[in-house]
């Protein structure tokens, strides 16, 4: 999709129309990120049904990291989930729990997974086919050929030794209340030191799809493409969704802090800003 909405890098994501002329194709798989019981009402033909928000994650360390990345590859593995696989992942609407297959995907060294813009909802409204019919299952691939991008993954060792260097640029994506420390999620209140806040949901158009490269420029203009990028929430979901948008308008080096508040907020020696 060259110049989709004006994206640099449009290649996460694809329009209801392309994904429509993906259906039936063999290297291409839908995953429904939704619960199973808004799936079972109605989804699009042939998708898979993978609850993603399922999946929190909050240990960051080595051996965290490699248990989560372990589950992960195993369980796209069952659905029969390649490297060489087109994955386009979709929920209502441009949401981060499809943002977050993406973003996991890339983690593990898949670069053809896609996020349907506008979701399910944009699907409905243009009287595209829909089925409350279970997939036949696919043959299981080998969650051994998935290999780490480390690249993409920010821990809290990682960040507490950057952030002492005065590195990186930090985008908190909560609402005002948790950036502020109005509300507490967790033992510690308040956000990363020098954090810029803008909520990921100001990335969505009213009829919940992405909004353009211009929009999208002008919400991030604090946020520098040259420079190192980390995102972060509260469980690392929204976050993914940001890091899509982020490099989706051509940034280079964008990091996802899997762990997020959950683990940072949690920890007594982390510094906290308010």
């Amino acid at each position: 999709m060259p110049n989709y909405k004006g994206y640099k890098n449009p290649s996460l994501v694809v329009s209801a129309e392309e994904a429509r002329s993906l259906l039936n194709k063999p290297d291409v798989i839908f995953i429904d990120t939704r619960n199973y019981w808004k799936y079972a009402k109605g989804h699009i033909p042939g998708a898979y049904n993978f609850e993603l928000y399922a999946f929190h994650w909050i240990d960051t360390t080595i051996e965290g990291i490699k248990a989560f990345t372990k589950q992960m590859a195993i369980l796209f593995a069952a659905l029969g989930v390649t490297r060489k696989t087109v994955v386009v992942f979709y929920q209502n609407n441009s949401g981060y729990d499809a943002a977050r297959g993406v973003w996991l995907l890339n983690l593990l060294g898949h670069d053809r997974a896609r996020l349907l813009d506008g979701g399910f909802n944009l699907w409905k409204r243009m009287k595209f086919p829909t089925s409350t019919k279970d997939p036949e299952p696919r043959n299981r691939s080998n969650a051994r050929e998935f290999r780490v991008d480390d690249s993409l993954l920010a821990t809290k060792d990682s960040l507490l030794s950057s952030l002492a260097k005065g590195s990186p640029q930090v985008l908190d994506v909560r609402n005002k209340g948790e950036f502020d420390s109005t509300f507490r999620r967790a033992r510690k209140a308040g956000h990363l030191p020098d954090a810029v806040n803008r909520e990921w949901k100001m990335a969505l158009s009213r009829d919940g799809s992405l909004k353009s490269a211009r929009e999208l420029q002008k919400l991030y203009s604090e946020i520098k493409p040259e420079l190192r990028t980390v995102t972060y929430c509260q469980s690392g979901y929204r976050a993914a969704h940001s890091w899509l948008v982020l490099k989706l308008l051509g940034f280079e080096n964008v990091k996802n802090y899997l762990g997020s508040w959950y683990e940072w907020g949690n920890d007594p020696v982390t510094p906290v800003s308010k």
